[in-house]
């Protein structure tokens, strides 16, 4: 029978791994320029389909000359300077280049009706609900006196046009990408860290840093625009930090509902490091 002792675990196993340290998250405040991307999007969609009708520009309208001269005709071909067939406005409305030209147009405005216009949750709902009643109203109107609702419409249509070539679009879409890239890079001129035990406040081209304790903070989750959080999941962080008077606000956060749910697992715990002898003997080794 063998009274050799048994090999202490601790002494022959493997070396406890040490638990990696929360890393905490970081907090981006967005200029609202970044909302813009559905613009970049359209804009490379109207640059292709112009690429694609090979850049037609011309108003159907008006005699050849007047708009390109040898680039559909050849040269000293007979009735180039003969007016088109004749082609009503609200055909004109309905050609290529400028159904693209009004949808770059209007998701232009759409861009900045966001930015520049807050529209709470009741706020659109309102807004939606009267449209919808006055749109019903309006139809309800002309069936009853049968009118032709339509006239307005189609006069409306036949006054717009526009076109732009291929190279505005793309020029367009490129800006918005370099300005795309230049916040993404300056961003970090300015962002805020939450870790376990603190918050550091990092700002200025030197990387200034101020330092908060995380003991007994509270925070604050808004959604100031429906628009801005359906583009990209914006909202508004405050941040109410013991023993600092004014509150820490933090707008155009992307993400703001991952950013919640990360905060509050980053704050439910306080970090607390329980140091092995083993691993005091390897440190001082």
């Amino acid at each position: 029978m063998s009274t050799n002792p048994k090999p202490s675990p601790a002494s022959t196993g493997p070396a406890t791994p040490i638990v990696n340290r929360e890393k905490g998250i970081r907090i981006f405040m967005w200029p609202k320029v970044i909302f813009l991307y559905p613009t970049a999007i359209v804009a490379l969609i109207c640059a292709l389909g112009m690429w694609k009708i090979d850049d037609r520009t011309h108003d159907p309208t008006k005699p050849l000359k007047s708009a390109v001269a040898a680039k559909y005709l050849p040269p000293g071909a007979a009735g180039i300077d003969a007016p088109l067939p004749d082609v009503s406005h609200v055909d004109r409305f309905r050609t290529q280049q400028n159904l693209l030209a009004v949808l770059f147009l209007a998701m232009f405005a759409f861009n900045l009706l966001v930015m520049g216009l807050d529209f709470p949750r009741f706020t659109i709902l309102a807004v939606v609900l009267g449209i919808l009643f006055l749109l019903f109203f309006v139809l309800y109107i002309g069936s009853h006196f049968e009118l032709d609702l339509l006239r307005p419409i189609h006069a409306l249509f036949g006054v717009i046009y526009a076109a732009a070539n291929a190279g505005f679009y793309l020029m367009v879409f490129f800006t918005l990408l370099v300005v795309f890239a230049v916040i993404s890079a300056t961003r970090w001129l300015d962002y805020w860290e939450v870790l376990p035990n603190e918050i550091l406040h990092h700002h200025g081209p030197l990387s200034d840093l101020k330092r908060y304790p995380t003991m007994n903070l509270k925070f604050d989750k808004e959604i100031p625009d429906v628009l801005e959080w359906m583009l990209l999941g914006s909202g508004r962080l405050v941040l109410h930090i013991p023993n600092v008077e004014k509150a820490m606000v933090l707008d155009n956060v992307l993400f703001i509902t991952a950013k919640e749910d990360a905060l509050k697992k980053v704050m439910s715990r306080l970090e607390v490091r329980v140091t092995t002898d083993q691993e005091a003997g390897e440190s001082r080794a």
